[in-house]
């Protein structure tokens, strides 16, 4: 008998007599997985299983102190065999040298986490967030190479209880005594090829709103973009006009920056920086589109955005939110972006269509060309139920109450206002509250 195998039998055989001195019999044997913080258990310890829950998904477990905890059930590995719960313990020890309290990070969004250590498309049981924290507890012995894609599979656990494997190419493994020893998950010999492969691709139109200030949130959303998974050989592509997913045999160098996934009609090609040109048939059709990646979560811009346009619709009705005008009617403000727009016979139908009623939503989708900022606080579109088009206006907000300033739709590029004519209409309405 080994060293090792005495030590688990006496650690066992004093699990027991601790147990029995408490008067529990154990129902069975388990490994910590994932040590609560705060517990003085640590990850791959060796415990007694004494009591087990259903309504609370929880074990009640003794440590070898004679400690006696609560745990929910997906922190534990349970055994009914006290050899197979050692045996266990010992892989946990011994696969991580020694290191039970390794973590990792996704370095890329919707990172699979599999039932098996294989790639297939039907065997995800949960997609890891950028940034997402998981923990190790276990590894293959042997490194794997998918397609050039060189690392381990890691089975792991969220802080949520989802289980599964884990291919380590695109993941950053590390100790939490030191975060700042991070271990690359994987290798390749091409640094493009990690760009291309490690990165979410999103239409180059993106960086363009984000340098403009100009988010246009029903183009720019978190599902559109190039999203390769090197683990289950697929780059998935979604754009406002189509999506698809495109499976390859392999991704190769066919020139310089230049690359093909074999077996679809997918290249790539990195222009200067790390700009991709993406090339490709769809429907008999072949595109062209210019892709870039960005470090800045994507979800990060969408809420701004959309704190911006709260903030300003709360700030009409703040200072509202009941305005007037003798000539163009009484307009109104509701929550919900809502508003009614009574006496504004005037604007028809040069400005508002006849078929329009008085009520509507506020839309605020719209971007002043940067020189107009100067005169004007936004733009607003009042959306009128019954018609088709909304009426669009620079406003400016003035002592008394509004300006709005009618823009034409030739006015309007692509959500940006590009200019406001100095003969164009110009409604002055008072504030009911001033």
């Amino acid at each position: 008998m080994t060293l090792v195998r005495a030590s688990r039998l006496a650690l066992i055989l004093s699990f027991v007599a601790i147990v029995l001195s408490c008067g529990s019999a154990p129902i069975g044997y388990g490994v910590v997985l994932w040590a609560p913080d705060g517990s003085d258990m640590e990850s791959g310890e060796l415990v007694t299983v004494i009591d087990e829950s259903e309504i609370t998904d929880t074990f009640t477990v003794v440590a070898a102190d004679g400690s006696e905890s609560i745990l929910p059930r997906w922190r534990i590995d349970f055994f009914e065999v006290e050899a197979d719960a050692a045996a266990r313990a010992d892989n946990y020890v011994s696969v991580f040298d020694g290191n039970t309290g390794l973590m990792a990070r996704a370095t890329r969004n919707a990172l699979p986490i599999r039932s098996d250590p294989e790639a297939t498309s039907t065997n995800t049981v949960y997609r890891l967030r950028l940034d997402e924290e998981i923990k190790l507890v276990g590894r293959q012995a042997e490194e794997t190479d998918l397609e050039g894609l060189i690392s381990f599979w890691y089975e792991a656990l969220t802080t949520t209880g989802e289980r599964g494997w884990v291919f380590g190419y695109t993941l950053e493994v590390y100790d939490p005594a030191d975060p700042s020893i991070v271990q690359s998950g994987g290798r390749t010999e091409d640094p493009f090829l990690d760009l291309l492969l490690n990165n979410i691709w999103r239409p180059i139109y993106y960086v363009d709103m984000i340098a403009n200030d100009a988010i246009d949130l029903e183009l720019f959303r978190i599902e559109h973009g190039l999203f390769p998974d090197p683990a289950s050989n697929t780059f998935e592509l979604v754009l406002p006009a189509h999506a698809e997913l495109f499976g390859y045999d392999r991704v190769t160098r066919v020139g310089n920056r230049r690359y093909i996934a074999e077996g679809t009609s997918l290249s790539f090609t990195f222009q200067r920086g790390d700009e991709l040109s993406l090339q490709y048939n769809h429907d008999g059709e072949s595109y062209v589109i210019a892709m870039q990646r960005i470090e800045v979560p994507i979800e990060e811009y969408i809420e701004a955005e959309s704190a911006r346009r709260e903030e300003i619709y709360q700030q009409l009705l703040d200072f509202g939110p009941n305005y007037q005008s003798d000539n163009y009617g009484t307009l109104n403000f509701e929550s919900g972006q809502r508003f009614t727009w009574g006496g504004y016979d005037r604007l028809v139908p040069s400005v508002v269509p006849a078929s329009a009623s008085a009520l509507g939503r506020v839309e605020l989708g719209l971007f002043l060309e940067r020189s107009l900022g100067e005169q004007f606080d936004g733009a607003l579109q009042f959306l009128f139920s019954g018609a088709s088009t909304p009426a669009s206006f620079a406003y400016a907000i003035e002592p008394l109450g509004i300006r709005l300033v009618w823009i034409p739709p030739d006015d309007i590029e692509d959500r940006l206002v590009t200019r406001v004519g100095a003969n164009t209409l110009t409604i002055f309405m008072s504030s009911a509250a001033n």
